[in-house]
């Protein structure tokens, strides 16, 4: 039992100001605080400034016994001013402020004559993101080799440009993540840092690189780490892309003008789609699951419409069109956070892991049940359990009902956890280990293994007294013949303390703030859209069914409404908890998990994301 709350980790939040038995005060919207804030009577000038009675509120004491909590307004806030007011609600609600790391935070300079040469490697940079201010992707890179492919993953080199453990590295770390609230970026690291060591096109700049070995495939062989330096050649958009991909260049017609910078590149394009191609063949085949759930296409919604690099916290995948830069950056990071992870865990190094949990057989049977009840064509196996996730998943893709039905398959799939412990990481289609690096510039745990490799990589042992030959730690030949701490105390004792101060849990409540911040800017962007179809018709998916009411999908936005069971006056409505559907008494009327209905539009509310429906009564239903 909570007796009394001493701290909050947000002192601001969103209220509405008003008169009460209690004098002025404000209530606040949110479900943790559900008395009212106690106002000091200067701040009565805020009940005529402010926009549709939303503030801004400083918590001052938190509620003791029959006292109120107390607080100050420190600014009104609009609810009708636009995209930028809506960023301010919601950097308010969560306490995002923007603080940057102070100018105290000197870089390190970087030698880079002491690198891999990889100058002449041709290199691509592709655009995952469309805000300017965005974090830094990988750069990849492709050659062809005796016995399949070499890929090779460049990430901006990070770690080596601050101190371990001082100030920007703990400014980081307690950070955790970069967040994206649409068309903005909290970055992760400092604006200095990210403009230290960004990769553009035809400059050189120094990298951290994992040379992947791959069968023809999309076998993973052997890989190999390196410190080097590279120059990227060209960078590719969506749109270049999908050109390439329609252009017929066999039938001998001119070069588009739109192409031409991709002109020299374009065997390295065509050999790299295919060695991704691969990789994703084989990724599903050993296991993982994509589901068809993406983002609504709006404007607001910006960079949170693409796919990451990878997930960390929901145990599936997005599914990525061909055309999609991420889609591409994505299979290239997942490969080399596999190799990166079997590498730490034979070197028994103290690193950030992702880890899956194994999908219940039940929860798929029940997830099988619900499709043939909605008459799917869902085969079963020969014991008459359901498949497994990836197959279902596939499965379901063509189905009737597809969306729907994939959102059950997602809701029975565990989330990820963080561990300082290897373990399996199915997203990827990983048995043995996941150790993310390739989106150092994305979150922390990922930059605290490029720290690790760097340190490895410069101050490594490579012998031992019972091993004298020098072993080639960066390469994977190293795992089965190393029996010694390859890492001296003095370089792995802040990756240990690290571990033992619950880094892992730190960054997984980041992390799931991040996803919490992002799933309430994409909802208030929903509910933005259909606020300008108040009291209007449209056709909708059923997609939940209570005992209270339905949830009604609104295609093309996905944007979710409820329709209350009380608005469904024509008859008494049973709830068939199995079935998933409301069954009417006497008429034996039934709404039904993925059916089509039409509602209209009653009541939108943008700061709590509700939007009300009713019914429309449709004879011919």
């Amino acid at each position: 039992i909570v007796q009394c709350v001493l701290e909050r980790a947000h002192e601001a939040l969103l209220a509405i100001p008003k008169r009460s038995e209690h004098g002025l005060v404000a209530q606040p919207l949110d479900d943790r605080l559900p008395h009212p804030i106690q106002l000091p009577e200067e701040d009565s000038c805020y009940l005529e400034t402010s926009d549709h009675g939303v503030a801004e509120v400083r918590l001052v004491r938190f509620p003791i016994a029959q006292h109120l909590a107390q607080g100050k307004i420190t600014r009104s806030l609009s609810t009708t001013g636009g995209e930028d007011h809506d960023q301010r609600l919601v950097q308010t609600k969560h306490g995002i402020f923007g603080r940057s790391a102070r100018n105290r935070a000197v870089l390190q300079p970087l030698d880079l004559q002491k690198r891999e040469d990889l100058r002449n490697l041709p290199t691509l940079l592709l655009e995952g993101y469309s805000i300017r201010d965005a974090p830094q992707l990988p750069a990849l890179s492709v050659e062809t080799t005796a016995t399949g492919s070499r890929l090779w993953v460049h990430t901006p080199a990070l770690a080596e440009r601050f101190t371990s453990l001082g100030y920007l590295d703990l400014w980081m770390r307690e950070r955790g993540t970069a967040v994206c609230t649409g068309r903005r970026w909290q970055g992760l690291i400092s604006a200095a840092l990210a403009k230290e060591a960004a990769f553009a096109v035809d400059e050189e700049q120094a990298a951290v690189s994992a040379a992947l070995e791959l069968g023809p495939d999309g076998t993973l062989k052997s890989y190999r780490f390196f410190r080097s330096r590279i120059k990227p050649d060209v960078l590719l958009n969506a749109g270049d892309i999908q050109r390439l991909a329609q252009q017929d260049f066999k039938g001998g017609g001119r070069f588009p003008a739109l192409l031409h910078h991709v002109k020299p590149h374009m065997a390295s394009i065509s050999q790299l789609r295919i060695v991704l191609q691969a990789l994703r063949q084989k990724r599903l085949a050993a296991g993982s699951v994509e589901l068809d759930l993406r983002r609504p296409a709006l404007k607001a919604v910006g960079d949170l419409q693409t796919v990451a690099l990878d997930e960390k916290l929901q145990g599936w995948l997005p599914h990525a069109q061909d055309h999609e830069p991420m889609g591409w950056l994505r299979e290239a990071a997942l490969v080399a956070n596999r190799a990166f992870g079997q590498y730490c865990a034979a070197l028994k190094l103290p690193a950030f892991y992702v880890q899956s949990a194994p999908v219940e057989a039940s929860d798929l049977n029940g997830v099988a049940r619900t499709a043939l009840g909605l008459e799917s064509s869902l085969e079963l196996g020969h014991d008459g359990n359901a498949p497994d996730g990836a197959t279902m998943a596939a499965a379901l893709q063509t189905a009737a009902r597809s969306r729907i039905l994939q959102q059950q398959l997602g809701n029975v799939l565990k989330p990820c956890i963080f561990a300082s412990e290897s373990g399996p990481y199915m997203p990827a289609g990983e048995e043995r280990a996941y150790a993310p690096f390739a989106g150092a510039a994305l979150h922390y745990g990922e930059l605290f293994n490029q720290q690790l490799l760097t340190t490895l990589l410069c101050h490594g042992r490579h012998s031992d007294a019972s091993h004298p030959d020098a072993m080639d730690l960066a390469s994977h030949r190293s795992r089965d013949q190393v029996s010694w701490e390859v890492l001296p105390p003095d370089h792995s004792k802040p990756f240990k303390d690290a571990m033992a101060e619950r880094l892992c849990q730190h960054l997984l409540n980041r992390s799931r703030f991040a996803a919490t911040v992002e799933a309430d800017w994409v909802a208030l962007c929903q509910a933005r859209h259909v606020e300008s179809h108040v009291g209007e018709t449209m056709d909708g998916v059923i997609s939940g069914v209570q005992s209270y009411g339905l949830f009604v999908e609104l295609p093309p936005t996905h944007a979710e409404g409820l329709v209350h069971i009380s608005t469904l006056r024509d008859d008494w409505y049973e709830f068939r908890a199995r079935q998933h559907r409301l069954l009417g008494r006497k008429s034996q009327r039934q709404f039904m998990l993925g059916d089509a209905i039409s509602v209209e539009i009653r009541k939108v509310d943008v700061l709590r994301n509700q939007i009300e429906l009713t019914v429309v009564d449709d004879p011919s239903r």
